[in-house]
């Protein structure tokens, strides 16, 4: 497909660039980025014939990308970035961070498991020694109960070990198999570390030497709560302000049809740009805002957990002087699956705030300064123009029916659009102003719209299909507008799909000849027929000789002898 190898070629020659300046980019971001640019009207390749580009279009687009991933002011380029961190940031998912977590810690675990397995039968009393103390480390390591090199942190643990297992069980511990000593390990480490937690429980807990996971807990909360709403209200004021100063820059009159502007679209598309960054933070934060807030739900009824089961050690210590191991034991294995999930809702917090981290950083501090240096120079460039530009709701419409795009319809159900007046943003180009009600104008697609006023969605519904048709061209050939809508993917599997060659389908005929037709009579082969009443005898003759030669399974058989095979015996060789 020329149009592909084109953008391949593309994408070959920007990373080829990037080399040049010493830049490490993704190669795949790269790819995403030329196919979703080239079907962007202002910066893309639509105005070229992609099958017959000509060198000066591809050097210029290619040019145009690597200048604005250089540019950390650049819009679009900020809204790729934002949108691939997303795509990339696997780490949202707890389920994911919880194995990549305990995979990684098992890895390092496995030395010195390995090395508290590989104790001989007959050992010494250095050697139990040696044991005793590698089974500190490992205690305090599985549960993360502190640092492995504090010296107070391994008193402790070796109390709590002592009280479980002492200097003839450890013997006995070695004179186990192997893989029932990794188990008996496992058990050991859980008991003792439900008692090390539960130790240092409390007001009276070493917090100096011995972790708190519940305080961790607390302070990383707090943190990131404070820091996902500083950085959510900074998009929400930003993206307001950029809103009011279209809104005061364009008149949409509903009633007479038409938009009346002093500045040229495209000049306001530039602050359109700002607002659009901000919109794309705003809703990256709040994903990984719902996904923090699921987390927190899951830590507070963890926390319930926690409290529940040391209140029944609590209960079941106060009530008797000497417990039977075995109604204990289990409590303090249970603390310790506790305090295990909290530590991975704590890692869970620690990757989502790494995440917001990258976000943050791809919308600079000097972008907030110049979208307000855009918008006064937009208002001082508004007063400066006396005659206003008006065009008609139908005449905005018509602007957009050269564009060509391949974006699927019904995708749109996928899209949270309902956000933005759908109205303004078709007859203005894609310019973002807020709705006030939503509609469903297609019975057959579930797909809410946005819209300024109630007149405005009674137009849509009046002239539904130009407006659908011209809304379709605006979204889906803006870059900016398919990732914030997410449709990005969709897109890009559009231009893939073309590329999928089915194998061919084959017949098999169980080793018959295969009938050979030349004068085949359906549509598809109707060039070959001939109207010769001999060729007709001629192929009758043709079809009868194969007809004659085709094998079938049964004559087959019969012919090798193998016809009723399961009641046939053969001689083993003492009976020959």
């Amino acid at each position: 497909m020329p149009r592909h190898r084109t953008l391949v070629d593309i994408g070959h020659r920007i990373m080829k660039r990037f080399q040049q300046l010493d830049l490490k980019v993704d190669e795949e971001f790269v790819i995403f980025v030329v196919h979703l640019l080239a079907r962007d009207q202002r910066r893309g390749l639509l105005k070229y014939d992609l099958n017959k580009p000509t060198a000066c279009a591809i050097e210029t687009f290619v040019s145009t990308i690597v200048d604005s991933y250089v540019n950390q002011k650049d819009c679009t380029m900020a809204n790729l970035k934002m949108s691939w961190v997303m795509k990339k940031g696997v780490t949202i998912d707890l389920e994911y961070v919880k194995k990549q977590y305990e995979d990684r810690f098992q890895a390092e675990l496995e030395v010195l498991i390995r090395d508290i397995l590989q104790y001989p039968e007959t050992c010494s009393k250095v050697q139990l020694d040696q044991l005793f103390a590698k089974m500190q480390v490992f205690i305090v390591a599985c549960y993360n109960l502190g640092s492995p090199k504090n010296h107070v942190l391994l008193k402790l643990t070796a109390q709590a070990l002592n009280s479980v297992i002492g200097r003839s069980d450890l013997q006995n511990y070695v004179l186990k198999k192997k893989y029932h000593r990794l188990e008996y390990l496992q058990r050991l480490a859980a008991t003792v570390g439900g008692i090390v937690i539960y130790n240092n429980d409390g007001p009276d807990g070493d917090r100096e030497n011995v972790r708190s996971v519940i305080d961790d807990l607390e302070m990383a909360q707090k943190n990131t709560e404070a820091a996902f709403t500083a950085s959510m209200d900074k998009a929400v004021k930003m993206r307001s302000i950029c809103q009011a100063a279209l809104d005061d820059l364009i008149e949409i009159d509903h009633k007479d049809e038409t938009l009346t502007y002093h500045v040229p679209l495209e000049h306001l598309n530039r602050l359109n740009q700002f607002s659009l960054t901000y919109f794309m933070m705003h809703r990256c934060l709040t994903t990984l805002s719902e996904s923090y807030q699921s987390t927190v739900y899951l830590i507070e009824t963890e926390q319930k957990r926690y409290d529940c089961v040391v209140c029944k050690i609590n209960d079941t210590l106060s009530m008797r002087t000497a417990i039977d191991s075995e109604l204990i034991f289990p409590h303090f294995v249970y603390l310790s699956q506790v305090w295990g999930n909290l530590n991975n809702f704590l890692n869970h917090i620690v990757e989502l705030n790494k995440l917001r981290e990258q976000i943050e950083a791809l919308v600079v501090e000097d972008l907030m300064a110049l979208t307000k240096a855009t918008i006064a120079e937009l208002q001082a460039l508004n007063k400066r123009i006396k005659n206003p530009t008006v065009s008609t709701f139908e005449e905005r419409m018509d602007a957009v029916k050269g564009l060509q795009t391949d974006g699927n319809f019904c995708n749109l159900s996928k899209a949270d659009i309902k956000e933005f007046c759908s109205l303004a943003m078709t007859i203005t180009n894609g310019l973002l102003l807020p709705a006030q009600v939503t509609r469903k104008l297609c019975s057959n697609v579930d797909i809410t719209f946005g819209f300024r006023d109630p007149t405005y969605a009674r137009f849509a519904e009046l002239r539904f299909e130009p407006f659908i048709a011209a809304f379709r061209k605006v979204v889906f050939n803006s870059a900016n507008l398919a990732l914030l809508f997410k449709l990005d993917d969709a897109l890009i599997a559009q231009e893939f799909q073309d590329l999928v060659v089915e194998p061919p389908k084959q017949n098999d005929f169980s080793g018959q000849t295969e009938m050979v037709i030349t004068n085949d009579l359906s549509p598809s082969n109707w060039i070959n027929v001939t109207w010769n009443a001999w060729d007709y005898h001629r192929e009758t003759i043709h079809l009868a000789n194969i007809r004659k030669q085709q094998t079938h399974d049964s004559q087959t058989k019969i012919s090798y002898g193998q016809r009723n095979a399961q009641n046939q015996t053969y001689n083993t060789r003492q009976h020959l």
